[in-house]
């Protein structure tokens, strides 16, 4: 949404408000925080905190944040434990251009040909202290893209910028840019795109810099707190997985039922233009990984033919994964679209224009996130885009294919509804590639981490970066499960850690999970029987494991003694390896490396 001055100063006093309530409870021993960062900055952070520490709190977590002393960066890199100790999960680090490199660039400026390279070396610094972080920190790491330089003599509408100080800005960026992302586990804040949106000069506050080294605007810190907060959520929980649609005034002006197909605004004139705008933004969300559904109070055939026969339609009947399109309360219909989806409420957004609908629906379903369309069609765009609740940093490939695949399901429930379960499953064609891990595939194997919750033996949640330090430890094994069938590719659906013992004896499961779209085919026995493999190959004699309820994985209650595994107390069982079964006859089995990877995972 666009920022205002009113708004933005209400925002920022909110979360002050916010944090200063926090950090009584936390000094009173009311709160134990559970969430420690570090933040080092190039220049005096302190009025940052507030902000990044009210975003996490009003999320739901406990945050403590400590600062670094002013312009330590790099000996925070180079020492990280001296400044925030040896428990902090995330470390955050700021700078300026200015700040790090100003006699280079001001050399540059006055027309030093090597000042360039000189201020490129810097950068080369920075990176390589970054590196040094990484290697001696399996936390989260967050930094910096630079902002525009705010200190200096040169204006950022100088006729000389674009080919002076604004090349220099660009050329450094990328250079920075390049050889960070080098650097896995690294995630990149754009402290740029900021400063643009809030304009420089609502950025800059030289009053605060010239006195405290403090740069920024309340405005500033308060969308730049926000932001990083939202990274740090982020790489703690999952996105939520759907959004449900009313139809009339929603996805187009009117309503079809009282308009006709050929009343409703939804074209290439105003306001009809700015509903096809949120359809593209639908699609955009939707080749993320969203699911699109449809909750509409009106007649089925009306909606579809909408849908099928309107020039302006961008969103078609393919594109929406259920719909429940009736005269029922939504607030009857959202768990009946959830339930066909096999998903939580909590992973549904709900949008409608009506505001007694939203009202109904929080008041009915409090999981369910429910957003009220603005009035004014010119507003969707910029309110529906700055929902933060579909976030994410990476789109996988599964991510991408999520909707068909949630098609192709449909159709195998359809033929299982006319044939026994064995001949069901032998008719699938079910081929497993069961792998070792590789870099690519940790974005994906971390998602199902955590957010699979029915078939998940223990729901221990983990961030990229600890995946990632499992990945490189020689005492763990991590695999990913690919299955595919006659009707489609499911993508990367099982991932199994493994602690391996000191003699190699005894392999331990610490996660084994899958996805509830692949259970009940064989595919969780051919999963563990394959384990087994690997664990012999290793030397190995016995699996161990064990099962920790929750209130939603009672899929996986009884997957342990179902497959011989004997209770050693209430939580841990084991079983020699002799007694693990064999792979399902109706399915094949590829172990990666043996094939292929793309071919394996491709329909047969």
């Amino acid at each position: 949404m666009a920022i205002t001055e009113g708004s933005s100063a209400a925002r920022a006093a909110h979360m002050k408000a916010t944090w200063r309530r926090y950090s009584e409870e936390v000094a009173r021993h009311e709160v134990e925080p559970s969430l420690r960062i570090g933040i080092a900055a190039s220049f005096t952070a302190n009025s940052l905190i507030p902000f990044i520490g009210a975003h996490l709190a009003e999320a739901g977590f406990k945050p403590s944040i400590e600062l670094a002393p002013y312009n330590q960066i790099f000996q925070t890199c180079l020492d990280h434990k001296s400044y925030f100790g040896a428990d902090c999960d995330a470390i955050i680090l700021l700078y300026r251009l200015e700040d790090i490199m100003l006699e280079e660039i001001m050399a540059f400026l006055h027309g030093d040909a090597e000042a360039f390279r000189r201020a490129s070396s810097k950068v080369d610094m920075l990176v390589s202290a970054l590196t040094s972080l990484r290697a001696g920190f399996a936390g989260t790491i967050i930094v910096n893209l630079p902002l525009f330089p705010a200190t200096l003599p040169v204006h950022t509408l100088s006729l000389e910028n674009p080919l002076g100080l604004g090349t220099l800005h660009r050329s450094l960026t990328t250079q920075f840019l390049e050889k960070v992302s080098g650097i896995k586990g690294i995630r990149l804040f754009d402290l740029d795109a900021v400063q643009r949106e809030c304009g420089l000069a609502g950025s800059f506050d030289s009053r605060q810099w010239y006195l405290y080294r403090q740069p920024f605007t309340d405005q500033f810190l308060l969308e730049a707190g926000t932001l990083l907060g939202r990274m740090v959520v982020t790489i703690r929980q999952p996105p939520r997985k759907c959004v449900v649609l009313d139809c009339d005034n929603t996805l187009w002006g009117g309503v079809v039922g009282e308009d006709g197909l050929a009343g409703i605004e939804l074209g290439d004139e105003f306001p009809g233009t700015a509903y096809r705008d949120f359809q593209r933004l639908l699609l955009y969300l939707r080749q993320q990984g969203v699911l699109l559904a449809l909750a509409s109070k009106n007649n089925e055939a009306d909606v579809w033919e909408v849908f099928e026969k309107h020039s302006g339609m961008l969103l078609k009947r393919e594109h929406i994964s259920a719909w429940q399109i009736n005269w029922a309360p939504k607030s009857e219909n959202i768990p009946k679209i959830a339930q066909a989806l096999n998903i939580g409420l909590d992973s549904l957004v709900f949008i409608d224009d009506n505001p007694m609908e939203i009202d109904h629906m929080r008041s009915a379903q409090p999981e369910v996130h429910s957003v009220l369309l603005p009035e004014d069609p010119a507003d969707i765009l910029l309110h529906i885009r700055s929902l933060t609740h579909f976030d994410r940093f990476e789109v996988t490939q599964e991510d991408r294919q999520r909707a068909d695949m949630m098609r192709a399901e449909q159709e195998r429930e359809v033929l299982s509804s006319s044939l026994t379960k064995e001949d069901f499953r032998r008719s699938l064609g079910l081929r497993l590639d069961f792998f070792s891990s590789q870099p690519e595939d940790l974005d994906r194997i971390t998602q199902l981490i955590n957010k699979t919750n029915q078939f998940n033996l223990t729901t221990i949640r983990r961030s990229l970066d600890e995946v990632r330090h499992l990945a490189n430890s020689p005492s763990h094994r991590i695999f990913g499960l690919r299955v595919a069938d006659k009707f489609g590719d499911y993508g990367l659906t099982g991932v199994v850690i493994a602690e391996i013992s000191s003699d190699h004896t005894t392999w331990t499961i610490d996660t084994l999970l899958l996805s509830c779209r692949v259970l009940g085919r064989g595919v969780e026995t051919s999963l563990l029987a394959a384990l087994a493999d690997e664990a012999r190959a290793d030397g190995a004699k016995q699996l161990r494991a064990s099962f920790l309820p929750t209130g939603k994985n009672a899929a996986a209650l009884s997957f342990l003694p179902d497959h011989g595994f004997q209770a050693v107390d209430d939580i841990q069982w084991r079983i020699a390896l002799s007694q693990v079964p064999e792979i399902c006859s109706s399915v094949t089995l590829v172990r990666g490396g043996k094939r292929d990877r793309e071919s394996a995972a491709s329909p047969p």
